[in-house]
């Protein structure tokens, strides 16, 4: 079992920072996938552990320089779990503008270990060699099914997401009104996002989305809505990091939002379970 990676490019490594940021506002801990063409970064629901609610997965040859790993069984593939925040104190150097080379690899130092070894500019001598351990627990192959791709359910509608910056600033003011969130869509390409407590109802509309979908629909005013926990969809907004041009929204009656990030480069999945009213 054998890993090593080389990130050279600045927007590669920045972006592959903003990921992890990302999961960090959303796991505790992380499994890296890694397989011969992907790196898939996976976390399961705190609450439900047979259900995923991160699923990322990142093409190795827009990221990577170098990418070389053996792995195990036929499948050519190693997983291993680690905490994210330490994955993601570790990079904190990526958006630094004298970051020259990021390194990842598997190493063996008493116990098993993800080494980040980070190359840096230095105005003192010609580089800097800045170097992380961090823990990780290999997963073997026989739990490997708990972390293959999800079945992801019909949606009944899904919407290209407003401004997600517009979305954050709503949701942090909603947050102090009570815990659950409503996100309603409908055909007409509105959303609402509502919350309320004993005193008080507080909506908010966006009109004029783009519908990517709509699941045998052909009244206008057909409405799809599922109520989450404020506070995870609050987390999920931090990803206005990336620079993204568009966020996808799909809704699936009472059950499900699901978030989706679909760029060249990478594919982010996050899935909030609908709780009960």
């Amino acid at each position: 079992m054998k890993f090593r990676g080389k990130i050279i490019d600045p927007h590669c490594m920045k972006q592959f920072y903003s990921i992890v940021i990302i999961l960090s506002k959303l796991c505790r801990n992380v499994v890296l996938r890694l397989s011969s063409t992907k790196l898939y970064l996976i976390a399961s629901n705190e609450s439900n552990s047979n259900q995923i609610s991160v699923w990322s997965v990142l093409d190795q040859q827009s990221f990577f320089k170098d990418y070389d790993m053996i792995g195990e069984t036929e499948s050519n593939e190693i997983l291993f779990s680690l905490p994210i925040d330490m994955l993601a104190s570790s990079l904190s150097s990526a958006k630094q503008t004298n970051l020259k080379t990021l390194k990842m690899k598997l190493t063996d130092k008493l116990s098993p270990c993800l080494t980040i070894e980070l190359d840096l500019e230095s105005q003192v001598s010609s580089k800097q060699l800045c170097t992380h351990d961090i823990p990780v627990s290999v997963i073997l192959p026989k739990d490997w099914s708990a972390y293959k791709e999800p079945t992801i359910p019909a949606h009944n509608i899904s919407v290209v997401m407003p401004s997600i910056r517009v979305v954050r600033h709503i949701v942090d003011k909603m947050k102090r009104i009570g815990p659950r969130l409503i996100v309603t869509l409908d055909s007409s390409g509105k959303m609402v996002l509502g919350v309320s407590n004993l005193s008080a109802t507080v909506d908010t509309h966006f009109i004029g989305l783009e519908i990517v979908s709509i699941h045998n629909s052909t009244d206008k005013e057909n409405k799809y809505s599922t109520i989450v926990d404020i506070k995870k969809f609050s987390q999920f907004l931090n990803c206005e990091t990336l620079n993204l041009s568009k966020i996808l929204c799909h809704v699936v009656e009472g059950m499900l939002l699901h978030c989706s990030i679909e760029e060249d480069e990478y594919v982010l999945h996050y899935f909030l379970s609908g709780i009960d009213d």
